[in-house]
């Protein structure tokens, strides 16, 4: 068994060996075939050569480097190629387990099946496992409402001056719930899916409110209002890229993300609270005021340890096209990671 592995070691990995050495190891091992020959080592044309066999273990040494060693006992056999060990091969009863550098090819036969494993090691042949990449969505976000127009301005034309908003009052509240993390091989760099909820109030600056009428949304004034706003629901689905750096502990790096994100509208309405003869009321619509079910646009983050800045913009406008004003919702505000 020793000489069949050392034989077909030799001829696949010491390829840099030079053609009289190989020549020198090719005769070794005709001399462990043949030990009527082997007694007779005045007939040998070999270069130095030591072989060291020591019954269960056999060392092949060329030029005083070492080139092969052997280890075989009852369950298990054990082959270096090289004093550094650069090859291994250590074969048990039920697997065999092949090393090159710090990479390793482990099979495992277990009955009728055959499995086949790839993994890092270290010096010592333990598993080197790379910690797992864990983005930041999951946790809690707060930040302020807007729209933009088709020039990307907060400015309202005329025909679409009811929908300027109290900037200040007008806030989203997010929460997070879930998120799934896909490292690319490393904990500093991967991707992100997830899923989340999204609250956003738009005050609006005028007394007014809005509605339908002939399909298309307008504003409606009110008097003695003293509060005036719409309420969307939205489910968030984001697909994000993340590269995190440079500390090895994941709540002291800092970190930059940035992807797609897409919501579904869940629930809308209006409230305007406003002052009569008998004190405060309230009234509340619920509709959909030709708000776009899904809407498509990018997140992102930039943040330290588990506390970031993040941006929402999308592309989609707030209402179905020809059915309200051309305004893109966005959100900036402060995130807390679970």
């Amino acid at each position: 068994m020793k000489n069949i592995f050392t034989l077909l070691l030799l001829i696949s990995f010491t390829a840099g060996i030079s053609a009289q050495e190989l020549d020198s190891l090719k005769t070794i091992m005709d001399h462990k075939t043949n030990p009527e020959e082997a007694e007779h080592p005045q007939d040998a044309t070999n270069a130095p050569v030591i072989v060291d066999d020591n019954g269960d273990e056999v060392n092949v040494k060329v030029m005083d480097q070492e080139i092969v060693k052997v280890i075989e006992d009852d369950d298990s056999t054990y082959v270096k190629v090289g004093d550094k060990g650069i090859l291994q091969v250590i074969e048990n009863h039920d697997s065999t387990r092949i090393r090159v550098g710090d990479k390793e090819i482990s099979i495992v036969e277990r009955g009728d099946d055959t499995d086949i494993s790839f993994s890092r090691v270290d010096e010592h042949g333990h598993r080197i496992t790379n910690p797992r990449f864990r983005g930041h969505w999951a946790g809690f976000e707060w930040g302020i409402n807007n729209f933009l127009d088709a020039d990307f301005t907060m400015s309202r034309e005329d025909d679409a001056s009811f929908m300027d908003l109290n900037t200040g009052r007008s806030s989203a509240i997010n929460l997070n719930f879930a998120q799934y993390s896909l490292g690319f091989g490393t904990s500093h760099f991967g991707s992100v899916i997830g899923l989340g909820l999204e609250f956003n109030n738009y005050f609006f600056d005028g007394d007014n409110t809005i509605a339908e009428e002939d399909d298309y949304v307008v504003g409606v004034d009110t008097t003695d209002v003293t509060k005036s706003k719409l309420t969307t629901t939205f489910l968030r689905i984001p697909l994000i890229l993340e590269v995190q750096f440079p500390n090895t502990v994941r709540a002291k790096r800092m970190y930059i993300s940035a992807g797609a994100i897409v919501g579904l509208k869940l629930a809308s309405h209006t409230k305007v609270v406003y002052d009569n003869e008998s004190g405060k009321s309230k009234d509340k619509n619920k509709d959909d005021f030709n708000i776009n079910p899904i809407r498509i646009g990018l997140t992102s983050r930039i943040g330290f340890g588990n506390f970031s800045i993040f941006g929402d913009y999308y592309f989609t406008p707030m209402f179905v096209e020809d059915k309200g004003p051309e305004l893109h919702p966005f959100t900036v505000g402060l995130a807390l990671a679970f």
